[in-house]
Order: C-alpha cells, then structure tokens, then sequence
C-alpha cells in the first residue's frame, strides 16, 4: 500500500508540473512570439541569397549580332558587285531570277496596271547586317512615258556571292532613281566596331544621371548627356529619354541587333532593339565617316530605304 502511494505521489506531481508548464506557456504566448519575430527580424540575409546579380534582367535582353566585321571595302565590292551581275542578267533575260515566284508576279502585277511601263535598271541604296545575315538593300526603277520613277525596293541576305532570301520593303517615286552608294569612295572608318563600346558609355551616363526608368520625366533632361557623349541633343534627347524610360534596373535591356553602311549621305547606321515585358522599341545610332564621330542616338529605324 505504502508503494502504491508513493507511486500515485510521482504521477501527482509529474502532472502539476505538466500542468504548470503548460499555464506558464499560454500566460507568455505574446511575449514568445514577439521575441521570436524580433529575432528573426534581427537576422541579417545576405543580399546574394534573395537576388542574385548574376539573375536580375535574366532573359530580357535581345540577342545582339557579333560586331567583328573588318573588311567593310571587300563587302562594298561585293554589294556592287551582285548589283551589276543582276543588273547584266536582266538585259540578258528581262527576269529577276532572285526573286521568287511570288514576289515576281506581284511585281509584274504591279508593272502592268499601267501601260508603256517597265522596269530600267537596278541601283544599290546601302549594304549591312542583321541577325539574319549580310544583306544589300536594292531599288528596281520603274520608268513610264511620264517623267515619274517608281523604286521597288528589296532587301537581298547573301553568302559571298549567293542570294539565299529576298525580302519586299516598300515602293517610293520620285523624278530620278535613287543611288546611295558610290562606287569609287572608300567606305573609311565605319565606326560600327567601336559601337559596343560607345553604347557602354551612354548606359553608363544614364545610371549616373540617375535619370533611368521613372526618373526619365522628359527629353530635355537628356540635353547634357547628349553633350557629353558629343552627340547633336536636339536629334538625340528623345532618343535617350525613351531608352531611358523603357529601360530595366541595369538598363541591360538592349543589344545591337544590326547596321547600315550608305554614302549618300555618308553614314554608318547601328540599329538596337530594347525589351521590356510587354513590348519592343527600336533604336538608330549614327556614326558620321567624314568626321569620324557618333552624332545622333534617335528612336525608331533610321535608313536610306525610307529616302526617295
């Protein structure tokens, strides 16, 4: 019996002291789980833990073109070559054999809504590269009994000596058929290698200024970093301000997705192409060869395809 009690004794207290614990917790719930958040408040999280640098803009850049083309004169050759060879064949054949059965038919369609017209010859506008390929933009002259010029004007993508696709751009008139490159002037210092480098600078100006995303409020606060970066501001603040507007955190949302190359007038054009979530903008850098320089950064694309 003495066991017994002893027995009942322990389970007793072991029970008071369970039930004292219990008490005790509910009682301090508030002060425990206060003390808890602060220190977990407390702790310090690396920042590469919850963002890491290498991620951020990830997948938002635009796949740029290589900018490691050197002989710019050897692909003028090659672009006045190719217009004299479709130039020599049509005399022969009165056919544009690059084109295809498509684009020929709306061609001669086009051709023959009016009568005692035909097309004279081909002229060159310009020559340069997209992620597609090395291309020369081309004018096929429409002459009439009328003193009228209709340019049908194609681009032509080419390997060495070969047209592998033939793209439509638009049609144009004027009272004389355009010509855009000039055979006998040197191509010089295009420029278009250096364009990587030049676009580091003018990103980098534009974090400085503090003026990207929603600080860029208007074109004219870009005025002086135009200047600084020798650019014309009246032909470029718009240009930057809508770089900088659209741009991400980093501004790394862009790439050089081409360039132009025309004598007339004597401009080498780089072409960039901005992403953001929803949509795309697209952007002319242009280099003057006769004052070796970058003069303008202007939005949209910029080209001798869209002069008469």
């Amino acid at each position: 019996m003495k066991k017994l009690f002893k027995k009942h004794l322990k389970l007793l207290i072991t029970l008071l002291i369970l039930i004292l614990i219990i008490l005790t917790y509910v009682f301090n719930w508030g002060n425990i789980k206060t003390k808890t958040v602060n220190k977990i408040s407390s702790l310090t999280i690396p920042f590469s833990l919850v963002v890491n640098p290498k991620n951020v803009d990830k997948g938002i850049t635009p796949k740029s073109i290589k900018l490691n083309d050197k002989d710019f004169e050897g692909d003028k050759t090659q672009a006045i070559n190719l217009v004299n060879t479709i130039n020599g064949n049509y005399k022969a054949t009165k056919d544009f054999n690059f084109l295809t059965e498509k684009q020929d038919k709306s061609l001669t369609e086009k051709i023959k809504k009016q009568s005692h017209q035909y097309i004279h010859d081909v002229t060159l506008l310009n020559f340069g590269k997209d992620r597609k390929g090395k291309y020369l933009t081309v004018s096929l002259n429409q002459y009439n009994d009328t003193d009228k010029i209709t340019s049908y004007r194609y681009r032509l993508y080419h390997k060495r000596n070969e047209i592998f696709s033939v793209k439509y751009l638009k049609s144009t008139s004027n009272t004389y058929p355009p010509r855009f490159i000039i055979p006998d002037v040197k191509v010089g210092e295009t420029g278009i290698n250096n364009s990587k480098n030049f676009m580091q600078r003018l990103k980098t100006a534009i974090i400085n200024s503090n003026l990207s995303m929603n600080n860029a409020s208007e074109p004219g606060s870009f005025n002086q970093i135009a200047i600084n970066l020798g650019l014309d501001p009246d032909k470029s603040n718009k240009g930057l301000y809508n770089l900088a507007k659209n741009s991400n955190s980093r501004v790394t949302n862009y790439g050089i997705v081409g360039y132009e190359i025309s004598d007339v007038p004597r401009y080498s054009r780089v072409y960039i192409k901005q992403l953001s979530k929803d949509n795309h903008f697209y952007y002319t850098l242009t280099y003057n060869r006769n004052s070796n320089k970058f003069i303008r950064f202007q939005s949209g694309i910029i080209s001798t395809n869209n002069n008469k």
